[in-house]
C-alpha cells in the first residue's frame, strides 16, 4: 500500500500559503510555513509500515499538469490532499487530475474545508473518493490500511465517503488523547530545505507543535471550530524537549517556532519545558504564539532564561467593546502588563490587530490604532477579519446578510468580505492603510526601529517587515482602497 501526502497546487499570481496556516492566503514572497502537520501524517503513516511519498506543489510551483505527472510517476494507491477555502476550486481540480492520472486510485480531503462541506463537496465532485473530517493523521492511517485490507469504509471513523453511489458519513474521530504517543514529524522526508517565515531570524529555523486545541472561543478563529477542537492537549515537557534536541542535533536547527493556538496554557508544563531546555544545555532561540492572561514574569523570566526570545500576541482591538464581542476574555491592563513585562526582560514581541469584526466602527478602529501605538511592540500587524468557513464569525455573517464575495477565491485575499451597517467594506481597508500608515511611519517608531538593532538578522527582519508594510499598503491602494 502506497500513500501520496500532498500540498496541492496553488496557481496563479503570488505564492499559496495553506499548509499550517490558520488564514490561507495568496504572498507575493515565498515565505512558506513548514508543513508540520502534514509531517506528523508522514510519520504516522510510516510507522504504520506503509510505504510513504510527499509532494509540496507549493513549494516546488507545480502546475496542476505537473503535479498530475508527479502523482503518476508515484503511482500512489491513495493520495491526501490538503485543502483551503480560498484554494478549493484549485484543490478540487487537483483531485480529479490526481484521479485521472493513476487507475485504481483512492483521493481523499483533509482540512477544514473539505471537513466542513463535507457532504455538499461528495455531492458535487465525483473524482473525490472520501473526506477526512478533522484532526486527520489516525483516520488516514485507518483508511489506507482498510483500504490494503479490502476493508469496509464505514469501520473508519472521521470518514465521509462514497461508497455504491450513496454518501456515507462515519462516526466523529475522538480527538488523539495522547500526544506523546506520536512519532516526531518525518523531516527526512518533509524536507524542512526553504521554508521560512518572515519572523525567523535564524539560518536553520524550523517549525514545531507542542500542544493542539484551544479551549477559547474567538468568534474568528478557525482551527478549534474545524480541526483540533476546544480542548487543550499537550505533549510532555519531556516529550516536546526531546524533539527540540533531535532537530538541533540531527537537523542543525538554530530556531524554532512553536505554532501552537498557545504554548503556555499549562504554567507547570513551560516551566519545566524551560528547566530541561537549560538543564541539557539546548542551544536553540525559540519563538511562541500566546495569549497575555496566560503569562505572567515568572513564566517569561524562565522562558527568557531557555532561549526564547520572541512572542507573538493576539490583542486583536484595542477597544473594550470589541474584545468582548470578538469573545477574547482579555483586558487592556492586562496587555499592557505582559508587554511591559517582555520588555524589561528583552523578549521581543508582536502584537496582532484585527479590523472589522461585526460592532466595528470607527470609534474602535482608533482607539485600536491608539492603543497598538502605546502598546511598542517590536512589530504589529493590522489585519482584516475573513469570516472562514466553520467559524462562528462566518455563520454570524450568513446569517444577518453581512458576507459579500463572489468566489471562494476572494477569501485569498487581504480586503474585506464583511459589510455592515457601520461600516462598508471600502471603510475597513482604509482603516488598515491608515493604521500601518499611522503606526510605522511615524518618527519616533522608526528611532526606536534603528535604536533595537543589535545583529544582521535584526537587519535583515527590519528590512523584511517594512517590505512588507509596504507591499500591504500598495496592495489596499491598487484595489481602491
Amino acid at each position: 500500500m502506497k500513500v501520496l501526502v500532498a500540498n496541492p497546487p496553488w496557481p496563479g499570481e503570488g505564492y499559496g500559503a495553506r499548509s499550517d496556516v490558520r488564514w490561507p492566503h495568496k504572498r507575493t514572497d515565498k515565505y512558506l510555513e513548514y508543513p508540520i502537520y502534514l509531517a506528523y501524517i508522514v510519520a504516522v503513516l510510516e510507522e504504520a509500515g506503509l510505504e510513504v511519498a510527499f509532494v509540496d506543489a507549493v513549494m516546488e510551483e507545480m502546475s496542476i499538469e505537473a503535479f498530475s505527472e508527479a502523482v503518476a510517476k508515484i503511482g500512489p494507491d491513495l493520495v491526501v490532499i490538503e485543502c483551503s477555502t480560498p484554494s478549493i476550486y484549485y484543490d478540487l481540480e487537483s483531485a480529479r487530475a490526481a484521479k485521472e492520472s493513476t487507475v485504481g486510485i483512492f483521493v481523499a480531503l483533509i482540512g477544514s474545508h473539505p471537513t466542513f462541506f463535507h457532504h455538499e463537496i461528495l455531492e458535487a465532485n465525483p473524482t473525490v473518493d472520501g473526506i477526512v473530517r478533522g484532526e486527520a493523521e489516525m483516520t488516514i492511517k485507518d483508511l489506507a490500511l482498510a483500504l490494503g485490507e479490502g476493508d469496509d469504509l464505514s469501520g473508519v471513523p472521521g470518514l465521509s465517503f462514497r461508497q455504491g453511489g450513496e454518501i456515507r458519513v462515519s462516526p466523529d474521530r475522538p480527538l488523539i488523547e495522547d500526544l506523546d504517543s506520536m512519532p516526531f514529524p518525518a523531516r527526512h522526508i518533509v524536507s524542512q530545505d526553504g521554508y521560512r517565515a518572515a519572523i525567523y531570524s535564524g539560518d536553520r529555523p524550523t517549525a514545531m507543535v507542542s500542544s493542539r486545541g484551544c479551549p477559547y472561543h474567538c468568534v474568528y478563529c478557525l482551527w478549534p471550530d474545524t480541526l483540533y477542537g476546544h480542548r487543550f492537549r499537550a505533549r510532555s515537557a519531556v516529550n516536546v524537549v526531546d524533539e527540540v534536541e533531535h532537530v538541533v542535533r540531527d537537523y542543525g536547527v538554530d530556531e524554532i517556532y512553536f505554532d501552537d493556538d498557545c504554548l503556555t496554557l499549562d504554567k507547570k508544563r513551560v516551566l519545566e519545558m524551560c528547566r530541561l531546555l537549560t538543564e541539557r544545555e539546548i542551544d536553540v532561540k525559540w519563538i511562541v504564539q500566546a495569549r497575555v492572561d496566560t503569562v505572567d514574569r515568572e513564566v517569561l523570566a524562565a522562558m527568557k532564561e531557555a532561549g526564547c526570545h520572541y512572542i507573538l500576541f493576539g490583542v486583536e482591538s484595542g477597544s473594550p467593546k470589541m474584545l468582548e464581542v470578538m469573545k477574547k476574555r482579555i483586558t487592556l491592563d492586562r496587555v499592557r502588563e505582559a508587554f511591559r513585562d517582555c520588555r524589561e526582560l528583552g523578549i521581543k514581541t508582536q502584537a496582532f490587530f484585527l479590523f472589522g469584526v461585526p460592532g466595528e466602527t470607527e470609534e474602535t478602529i482608533e482607539e485600536t490604532i491608539e492603543f497598538a501605538k502605546e502598546l511598542d511592540a517590536d512589530s504589529t500587524q493590522f489585519a482584516i477579519a475573513i469570516p472562514h468557513p466553520g467559524t462562528e464569525l462566518y455563520q454570524t455573517c450568513m446569517d444577518n446578510g453581512w458576507l459579500v464575495f463572489d468566489s471562494w477565491e476572494d477569501f485569498a485575499a487581504e480586503n474585506s468580505l464583511i459589510e455592515t451597517e457601520e461600516l462598508t467594506r471600502e471603510d475597513v481597508e482604509r482603516a488598515r492603510i491608515r493604521a500601518y500608515s499611522r503606526y510605522y511611519f511615524n518618527p519616533r517608531f522608526v528611532a526606536k526601529s534603528v535604536l533595537r538593532v543589535r545583529s544582521l538578522q535584526d537587519i535583515k527582519r527590519l528590512f523584511r517587515g517594512g517590505r512588507s508594510v509596504l507591499d500591504r499598503i500598495s496592495f489596499f491602494q491598487s484595489h481602491g482602497g
